[in-house]
């Protein structure tokens, strides 16, 4: 009898725990939040660092950061264009596709300036699966639980 109990319990673990072990979208989702959010925070960073701006560009399933061109040692400030990609002390561009079946949203281009502020009239969430951030408009911070 009791082992036959033992065996139905562990059963049922299986069929409801087991599953979870298997399916790591979770994980994945919660990883590109961070990826986000730390390469959002560098883009303040090199914005304030170079005195250049900085564009996030964020659509559904991807985000790339871009910077403006540098004209006499200086930021040329009529480049609209952010033709640099922003790259890391690795030399890698600083870009991310989210995973398979994870999206990010609202799509939106954030452009941080000099002095680390945003170009938002509003403080704006940004939405991975369940986990959000949130962008101060006037500092550029990104504020995370």
């Amino acid at each position: 009898m009791e082992l036959v109990l033992v065996i139905v319990i562990v059963g049922l673990l299986g069929a409801i725990a087991g599953p979870r072990f298997f399916n790591n979208s979770t994980f994945e989702e919660r990883a590109y939040y961070d990826e986000l959010a730390s390469s959002v925070r560098y883009a303040q960073k090199v914005a304030v660092a170079s005195g250049c701006r900085v564009r996030v560009s964020l659509a559904a399933n991807s985000y790339e950061l871009r910077q403006q061109a540098a004209l006499g040692g200086h930021c040329d400030a009529a480049d609209l264009t952010f033709p640099q990609p922003v790259l890391l002390p690795t030399g890698q561009t600083v870009s991310g596709v989210a995973p398979s079946g994870i999206t990010a949203g609202p799509p939106l281009v954030i452009v941080y300036d000099g002095l680390g502020r945003t170009n938002l009239a509003a403080n704006q969430a940004i939405n991975v699966g369940p986990w959000s951030m949130l962008i101060e408009a006037e500092s550029g911070l990104v504020v995370t639980p």
